[in-house]
């Protein structure tokens, strides 16, 4: 079970994922128009309105690589944040 992850869906994160994720980074970024589209094909691998999505990594981590310009869901969060949100500055 290494692989793996648990992820509390509570409506403060469903509302951050909703935010990240706006339509113009998801046609910019990905195979769909909105976040919701990406939601509903990547359903086989996550159950994106149970409270607590569970996930396999490599399951979506290639899933990410054959619909978006992104090799992990990791990158494509970060991404989406820094776009959000501006990236943090680096310590020296």
């Amino acid at each position: 079970m290494d692989d793996y992850v648990v992820v509390d869906m509570d409506e403060k994160f469903r509302s951050l994922m909703d935010l990240i994720f706006t339509d113009e980074f998801m046609r910019e970024n990905t195979n769909f128009e909105s976040f919701e589209g990406f939601r509903y094909s990547s359903a086989v691998i996550a159950n994106w309105n149970a409270p607590r999505m569970v996930y396999s990594k490599l399951l979506m981590d290639g899933f990410v690589r054959e619909s978006t310009r992104f090799q992990s869901w990791d990158e494509m969060v970060m991404t989406a944040a820094d776009a959000r949100f501006g990236k943090p500055e680096e310590v020296a």
